[in-house]
């Protein structure tokens, strides 16, 4: 496990607001001491990922992407947003994943908050459309996917979209929390 009180720079693979506000609160939490820098990069996926599996392949992108631009660094974290379809019934659900790399070729990654969508949502989805425009016009708010996003609007402010973040933060961290654990 790394010493919480050992410093050390984490490089973000996103300059959003949110996912950035994300790590750091995790980051205060479980590693006060690091530091962490946000940097831009490319997902290497479409704008909007259509897949669980095209939404993992961008936070992998990015993690590793953000592990090379920044020196020194001892994570790099990507963060990537996407939707899932699935005929179980008919539905899409939203997606979110955190990767976590480091120098050593390790990429441990973990999801957040995997919640439906509503139909039409999906259909305009499937159609070509992006999720942030489209909550946009349901919700009235612009730029609605850097502060309430899907999640917030859906649920009413019960969940934010920061806390969903979170959660994906901590979980692609927990092989660090427990190597004993996970390096069987």
């Amino acid at each position: 496990m790394l010493a919480a009180d050992e410093p050390f720079i984490v490089a973000v693979g996103s300059t959003n607001p949110t996912k950035v506000k994300a790590v750091e609160a995790v980051m205060a939490k479980a590693f006060p001491m690091a530091r962490v820098q946000a940097v831009a990069v490319p997902s290497g996926v479409s704008e909007q990922p259509l897949s669980a599996a095209e939404t993992e392949r961008g936070a992998r992108s990015r993690a590793l992407a953000a592990l090379a631009a920044v020196p020194g660094a001892r994570f790099g974290m990507g963060l990537e947003g996407g939707v899932h379809f699935s005929d179980a019934p008919p539905r899409c659900d939203v997606v979110n994943c955190c990767a976590v790399a480091t120098a050593d070729g390790t990429v441990h990654t973990a999801w957040g908050v995997r919640f439906p969508l509503p139909a039409a949502v999906g259909r305009r989805l499937l159609a070509g459309e992006e999720l942030g425009p489209v909550m946009d016009e349901l919700s009235g708010v612009r730029d609605s996917a850097k502060v309430l996003g899907a999640v917030g609007f859906l649920s009413n402010g019960l969940l934010t979209r920061d806390a969903m973040w979170e959660s994906a933060v901590v979980c692609a961290l927990m092989p660090w929390f427990h190597p004993e654990l996970y390096d069987r």
